[in-house]
Parts: C-alpha cells; structure tokens; sequence
C-alpha cells in the first residue's frame, strides 16, 4: 500500500481544502515542515502530474539558478501541489493520486538532492489558481507557528500557456480581471517558462511582459507586470515533453517515454505497471 494512501483519503474526507502530505525536512513533531520564520518566497508548481516528467523539472531547475526575485535560496520552499479537483475532469480517478503523489515524493526527493532547498508536497481541492494561492494563504494563516513576513509571496511556476489562461478575463465573468485578481497579484508572482507553440512564438512570448507593462492588454492592470517574470527555456525539445504524450508512449510499447521523466520515476512506472491500460 502506497505509503500516500491514508493521508489522502484523510484530506478528500475532510472539510480543508489545503494540506501538506510530504516535506523533505520535518519539525521535531515529525510532521512535515512547510515554512519557516526566515521563508520569503514559496515556489509552487501545480500540476496534474500524471506522471511528473523533465519539463516539470526543467521550470524549477531555470526558476531556482535565475534568481530572478534576488532571494536566496535558503529563503525559499518548493511545494510540488497536486489538485484532486481537476477543472477539466467531471470524474477525475482518486485511486491513482496515491501513485501520483509517490512518483511527485521521488521528483521531491531528487530536487532536494540537487539544490538546497526544502521540497513540499501539498494537496489541494480548488480548481483555480486565485484558490488554490488563498488555501495555501489561509493555511498558513491558521499555523501559528507559521508566520507570514511582509514581503512574503507565492510564486507559481507556470508554462506560457496556463499564463495567458489565468490572465483571461472569460473565466471571470461577470467580474472584471482587474477586481478578481488584484489580491491574487499582490500575494502571488508568476514565473513563466517560455515552451514551444504552434501559436505563439518563443519571441511573442517573450515580450508579452513588457507589452502589459506598456498598456497593451487593456483588460491587464499594467502594474501586474512587476509580478510576472518570462524565463527562456533552454531546451526547446524538453519543453514539449507532456504527461500525456509519456501515457501514449507507454501504451503504445515505445521506450522513448524513459528519456522525457527522471530515472526513479521511470523505475516506479515499470514496477508498478502503470499506463498500460486506456484510460477513460
């Protein structure tokens, strides 16, 4: 049995909408540590991670050696946040989030291997981003021993495409953009990394920044450019590597998937059959 098995079904049987299943470094309860007095940022990458793969690791490694906010590592946290409240699935499958979070533990533990950073798994029940950042918030709140500082702040690593997806104003309707995340903008950095796109160019993407900055999205407050970041992605091929590409590989017998996830991850797939049936 998956070691992650009671604790979710713990949360999905609970009233929280926010919980921290795993951390690389534990308090002297033994319970998972999330922040500390000295955190200044939490780095979240929230994903289905179905399974996690080398362009989840690829945005944390560029966010983590850009130092592009000039906080120390040792100030930071990582969490890894799985949501077990997929927006785009009516019926998600709670019987593989326990095999998820296990192969999420071994990109966890291989991270805090290569930088000096504590590495967190979260769950959450919310489905958008502005709650899933206010669970997070609001847990942190209820911690006395957790401590906000000021200056303290969210930091979504994020692809271009799920930017533009929560600088959308359709899912806000009928509220303006402006009004539902002006709070969520204020707590909350979002670092990009640039991806390969039939649509967008890594060129437009690049840019995109400094236009908001200039007035060019009219339905985007220009002051939010100060929060967002665009990194360049240093390995085009990497960033087009996909959760659901990896399951096709597998299902179809192709062993090119090994080469797109890290090697314990691959190990864990292997030894516990999974992909190898269509999923629904």
């Amino acid at each position: 049995m998956s070691r992650f098995l009671k604790p979710l079904q713990e949360f999905l049987a609970s009233k929280a909408d926010f919980r921290i299943v795993y951390s690389t470094a534990s308090s002297s309860q033994g319970t998972p540590e999330f922040i500390t007095n000295s955190t200044q940022r939490v780095c979240v990458l929230d994903s289905s991670f179905n399974p996690p793969h080398l362009a989840h690791f690829a945005i944390i490694e560029e966010s983590l050696k850009s130092n592009y906010d000039g906080v120390p590592l040792n100030n930071k946290v990582l969490l890894l946040l799985l949501s077990v409240q997929n927006a785009d699935k009516l019926h998600p499958q709670p019987e593989s989030f326990d095999q998820r979070l296990a192969m999420i533990h071994l990109m966890a533990d291989h991270i805090a291997a290569n930088f000096p950073i504590t590495v967190a798994i979260g769950l959450t029940k919310q489905a958008m981003f502005v709650n899933k950042s206010l669970s997070i918030l609001n847990y942190l709140d209820a911690e006395p021993q957790q401590t906000i500082k000021p200056g303290f702040k969210l930091t979504f690593l994020i692809g271009f495409d799920t930017l533009i997806r929560i600088l959308n104003p359709k899912y806000y309707l009928p509220d303006k953009l402006s009004v539902s995340l002006e709070h969520f903008m204020k707590m909350t950095d979002l670092v990009c990394l640039t991806r390969h796109s039939e649509t967008v160019t890594i060129n437009q993407q690049s840019v995109y920044v400094k236009e908001i900055s200039l007035g060019q999205h009219e339905e985007i407050p220009s002051h939010w450019s100060k929060n967002i970041f665009i990194l360049r992605n240093m390995n085009e091929k990497v960033a087009t590597f996909s959760s659901s590409g990896i399951r096709k590989e597998i299902l179809s017998g192709d062993p090119e998937w090994k080469k797109q996830v890290l090697p314990e991850v691959a190990n864990y797939i292997e030894e516990n059959n999974l992909y190898k049936e269509k999923q629904g």
